[in-house]
């Protein structure tokens, strides 16, 4: 009776949390503010999981308990240089409201890794997903409203349903053949669309980059000369893109202001203050509140409040007062918790890529969740670069979410302990 009782209640659990999961996935892209309430209710569930069973927190590798170190240490540091410069600005929910549920990648680790997803469920949410946002991108454009008003910044969306594209054709790759294994093929190519619509420049190169690294890790193999090929012709196809008369516009329109920003040594001038340039004004600010706190940074929400009054200083275009975000994260890291901060910063995003490419994997399950591990840690690490995705709540849910579903995948410990009698 007691054997009965405790499979059908993991069952119950096991389709709670995968329904939670469906959920957040499908409405994340496009419908984000709903997607938190199933991302909030996933981490409170994690939450209880681990405390009803905190055991399963020896069962864990020397590599996993680094990792949960420094998601701790990171949580510290941030909240430290938050306090230490008095709380500046809007960092509260910076702090609480954003940084803080990384560290709810520990509990949905140990819940996730306590039961299974299928492959069959995780490349049918995933379709869903991309297909609910390719669908309403089309009704907009079909509608003539502006699709990237819609939904999340179109900057955030872009390096989402890349990291889902690139995770359906891991699926496309490893499944054999049938209708699921197709099914990952046409929600890449969906997903792929959906990257080239969000019009997202840094999206575009960050896809660029990281098709001709997988092309060379992937066919490891074959030939260079082969790998040059395809990598040519896969860039060639990116390229392609512009032909499209929006990627066009928003290309042309780019290169005019990277002319405009170099053709005027004046700060002050307005001409030089398109999307290229404002970027250079918010990193060239963030530079320098970094060089005045090395250490500490300005806090969370000081960036906004030290370029307000420090702009004319910083000899900075007084378009910087009007932005909260650094527009790379990297230099945000800088400019708000110091070099700690962009340190642990680094390690956050590198240990997983690290554990992803140090496993050997002999199966079909371990080998997706190591190459779909190793794609979103290199999709943000490059895409950092011109976005500070991690100051912002949809990147920092998507990495919780899919990070503690792929080390759970790839976890040595042992699993299936959610059904033992709680500590």
């Amino acid at each position: 009776m007691q054997s009965n009782y405790t499979i059908t209640k993991y069952k119950a659990f096991t389709v709670v949390v995968t329904s939670l999961f469906a959920l957040f996935v499908v409405m994340l892209p496009r419908y984000t503010d709903t997607a938190k309430t199933w991302f909030a209710l996933l981490i409170l569930g994690a939450a209880v999981y681990l405390a009803l069973n905190w055991r399963q927190l020896r069962q864990t590798s020397k590599l996993e308990r680094v990792f949960f170190a420094v998601l701790i240490a990171n949580f510290a540091w941030i909240a430290f240089c938050y306090y230490v410069n008095g709380e500046p600005g809007r960092g509260s929910s910076f702090l609480w409201g954003r940084h803080f549920y990384l560290l709810f990648l520990i509990p949905l680790f140990f819940m996730l890794r306590s039961i299974r997803i299928s492959d069959r469920t995780l490349v049918l949410v995933m379709f869903c997903s991309v297909l609910l946002s390719s669908a309403d991108i089309g009704l907009d454009l079909l509608q003539g409203v502006n699709h990237r008003l819609q939904g999340m910044n179109p900057n955030a969306f872009g390096p989402i349903q890349l990291c889902l594209s690139g995770m359906l054709l891991f699926y496309f790759l490893k499944l054999p053949p049938g209708l699921l294994r197709w099914l990952a093929l046409a929600g890449f190519l969906l997903g792929i669309a959906t990257v080239i619509l969000s019009l997202s420049k840094s999206t575009l190169i960050t896809m660029a980059a990281l098709s001709v690294f997988f092309v060379f890790y992937l066919a490891r193999s074959i030939p260079v000369w082969k790998k040059l090929i395809v990598a040519s012709v896969m860039l060639a196809l990116i390229a392609g893109s512009y032909a499209l008369p929006m990627v066009k516009k928003r290309i042309d329109g780019a290169a005019r202001n990277v002319g405009d920003y170099f053709a005027s040594d004046d700060y002050r001038d307005d001409v030089r203050v398109g999307s290229f340039g404002t970027r250079m004004e918010l990193w060239k600010t963030g530079w320098k509140i970094f060089l005045e706190n090395p250490v500490t940074g300005a806090g969370v929400g000081g960036f906004h409040v030290m370029a307000k009054a420090n702009s004319k200083r910083y000899q900075g275009n007084k378009i910087v007062r009007k932005y909260k975000y650094v527009h790379n994260q990297y230099i945000a890291a800088l400019a708000t918790r110091g070099f700690p901060g962009l340190i642990l910063f680094l390690l956050l995003l590198t240990l997983p890529l690290y554990i992803a490419m140090s496993q050997r994997t002999f199966d079909r399950e371990s080998e997706v969740a190591r190459l779909s591990l190793m794609f979103i840690s290199l999709t943000y690490l490059i895409g950092c670069l011109g976005e500070d995705h991690f100051e912002g709540k949809s990147a920092t849910m998507m990495v919780t979410i899919f990070f503690a579903l792929w080390l759970a995948r790839l976890s040595p410990g042992e699993s299936g302990q959610a059904w033992a009698a709680p500590a």
